[in-house]
């Protein structure tokens, strides 16, 4: 999986297209953007892939002690059709079984609303090195 990475990054980007970003636009976050190998061979992350095609993933990290829910994407054409629900519920399954009491999520601000869909709660916005572009900063608690 780790050989995977390079499509990871691209799909990322893919994505961010969705909501009108322009090619270029993340520039300014720097590495954060970047999906090395060492990072899927380092973290749990998992693909959803259908007949072949991957259809999105998400990744989970450390931060402080802190489970963080550091990236899920679905590919632009994708968005809208379950798979973001698909790769949420993993994922929520995935940091049980890690026996975490909850995970972080940093949101992109349009896809804000999907995580209270699911049942996370907002408790910050964190500034960025784009002032036009806030994280919106999500706590999900895991009941048993």
């Amino acid at each position: 999986m780790p050989e995977e990475a390079g499509e990871l990054e691209r799909l990322q980007e893919r994505s961010s297209t969705h909501w009108g970003y322009p090619p270029g636009y993340f520039d300014w976050a720097g590495e954060a953007r970047a999906i090395p190998e060492a990072y899927v061979r380092s973290n749990p992350v998992f693909v959803l892939e259908q007949a072949g095609r991957t259809l999105g993933f998400y990744g989970f990290t450390e931060e402080g002690g802190r489970l963080l829910l550091d990236k899920l994407f679905v590919d632009a054409d994708e968005i809208g059709k379950g798979h973001g629900r698909l790769l949420w519920e993993h994922a929520v399954q995935t940091a049980r079984g890690l026996g975490r009491p909850e995970f972080i999520v940093a949101s992109d601000p349009n896809a804000a609303s999907f995580y209270a869909a699911m049942g996370a709660v907002q408790y910050a916005t964190k500034p960025t090195a784009e002032p036009s572009w806030t994280l919106h900063m999500f706590r999900y608690a895991l009941s048993d």
